[in-house]
């Protein structure tokens, strides 16, 4: 064998192996942990409808302790006392719309639109009857997204929480 011919295969090998290593790191999540996490393609939501009225004691009932910071909040300052009005729970799939009807006579409708890093990327629309009351686009991770909506003397919060 020539040297010529043995320095061939030396930088062959060592142009093979610099190849393959970025490949191997990737799918060991070693180099680029963004890129190695699959994207989310399933996730599940619960949405809690919660009915503000501005009568009451302003005592938060024991089923909606989980959200009493952000009842709390100034935002809803002038409501005082509060009711569940139903929840439902959303299995959700990429690119499907889920809906649910809630006793309010409220309809919500999410799809998984995606997500990274802990955070689902979600689509809803909030409908009574056959008119859109809020069609948004959102990210969340751990946190509670509160979306509220008026109905006549009263506010319907819809407040959605999201794991994959």
């Amino acid at each position: 064998m020539t040297i010529r011919s043995m320095n061939s295969k030396i930088i062959a090998t060592a142009l093979s192996c610099a190849l393959a290593l970025p490949a191997l790191l990737v799918g060991s999540g070693l180099l680029a942990p963004s890129v190695a996490e699959a994207a989310v393609t399933k996730a599940a939501c619960r949405v809690h409808a919660v009915e503000a009225l501005e009568e009451g004691d302003g005592t938060i009932p024991a089923e909606l302790a989980f959200m009493a910071d952000q009842l709390e909040a100034p935002e809803f300052g002038r409501y005082r006392s509060y009711n569940l009005i139903g929840v439902k729970s959303f299995e959700l799939e990429l690119d499907r719309e889920i809906e649910q009807k809630f006793k309010s006579g409220h309809s919500v409708k999410l799809t998984l639109l995606g997500g990274e890093k802990g955070k689902l990327e979600l689509d809803t629309k909030l409908l009574r009857g056959s008119t859109t009351l809020v069609d948004l686009q959102f990210a969340v991770g751990s946190q509670l997204v509160l979306i509220p909506v008026r109905r006549g003397d009263s506010m319907v919060i819809f407040a959605y929480q999201c794991k994959k």
